[in-house]
């Protein structure tokens, strides 16, 4: 039997940055499930503390059912002690239901609810979809991935009175006023993590964010660490310089609205020869003219990406 959730303890572990790793391809185009889990065990040495397997920028929609629960067991398999493995749902309701099940199962200590896939979300549904999943799993934490800015403060206040276990979202919505003004109306208790990663956590942590998102740990986890550091000082100068140095890069990611997000990221392995280039379609990988441009942005951090435990991609 499961232990009862405790959630301060849960939201204490989870306010730092969250990473989202990954999946590397064969040349067969199957998953490389060793190489799965060689780079989650490269991102908990470097002191990443929290990982979403099938995550965004894990490709959870080109991933089928049994992929995305191998993909969680490798990455389960990867954790230390202190790791916090919060694991990506989604699509319809007895889909996430069902994964959910399987990644407590698993050892998973949370869920991290998809925004739906469906063109018409009504708020209220929003509230009804969250809900309903989050009560066939009560002992684990969930957290919400919320980007529709119909969604309100009072939506998210009655999704808390529904499910007790929902301890925070992953707010993207793209606008630090509606953040804010979310955020309040949705009371105290929650935490907040800014899903739009380094680009927007300074913004989102000074409206009472306290965790923020990150693609950009697949290469350089001392990069992002450095960041938190910053916002947990109120060193807001010290994170700006941050967000500069990694500017160029989260550009490409959010250029063709974020149509290489996860492209730009393997890229950026590949030329450091952590994981193939390849991803799913309908993602598709840089022209060379990007991979040119990929290269420029990595140069002024290269030197603080750390190697692999196993053979490098050629």
């Amino acid at each position: 039997m499961s232990s009862p959730l405790n959630t301060s303890d849960l939201v204490a572990r989870l306010s730092t940055v969250v990473g989202i790793p990954v999946v590397p391809y064969r040349e067969d185009g199957e998953i490389d499930h060793d190489r799965t889990a060689a780079l989650a065990a490269r991102l908990v040495a470097n002191g990443i503390s929290v990982l979403t397997p099938n995550g965004n920028t894990g490709e959870f929609y080109a991933l089928d059912p049994a992929e995305r629960r191998a993909v969680l067991t490798s990455v389960v398999s990867a954790r230390a002690a202190s790791t916090t493995i919060v694991a990506g749902v989604g699509l319809d309701v007895r889909t996430a239901i069902a994964d959910a099940r399987f990644a407590r199962d698993a050892g998973a200590d949370a869920i991290m609810i998809h925004q739906p896939v469906l063109p018409y979300l009504a708020a209220d549904g929003w509230v009804e979809y969250n809900a309903a999943i989050a009560a066939a799993v009560p002992d684990l934490g969930v957290l919400p991935y919320l980007s529709n800015p119909a969604v309100s403060g009072t939506h998210i206040a009655r999704l808390v009175e529904r499910a007790p276990n929902v301890v925070g979202l992953k707010y993207s919505v793209p606008d630090p006023v509606v953040f804010a003004t979310t955020r309040a109306q949705a009371g105290d208790g929650l935490l907040w993590i800014a899903g739009l990663a380094e680009s927007y956590a300074p913004a989102y942590w000074q409206a009472g964010a306290r965790a923020f998102t990150s693609g950009l740990v697949n290469i350089a986890p001392a990069v992002s660490l450095r960041m938190l550091a910053a916002l947990r000082a109120g060193d807001y100068a010290e994170a700006g310089t941050v967000w500069r140095e990694i500017r160029h890069f989260e550009e490409l990611r959010a250029r063709d609205r974020s149509a290489n997000n996860v492209s730009v990221v393997k890229e950026a392995m590949h030329q450091l020869g952590l994981c193939r280039r390849e991803v799913r379609p309908p993602s598709h990988p840089v022209s060379p003219a990007v991979a040119d441009e990929v290269t420029a942005a990595i140069q002024a951090w290269q030197a603080l990406v750390p190697g692999l435990d196993v053979e490098p991609v050629a």
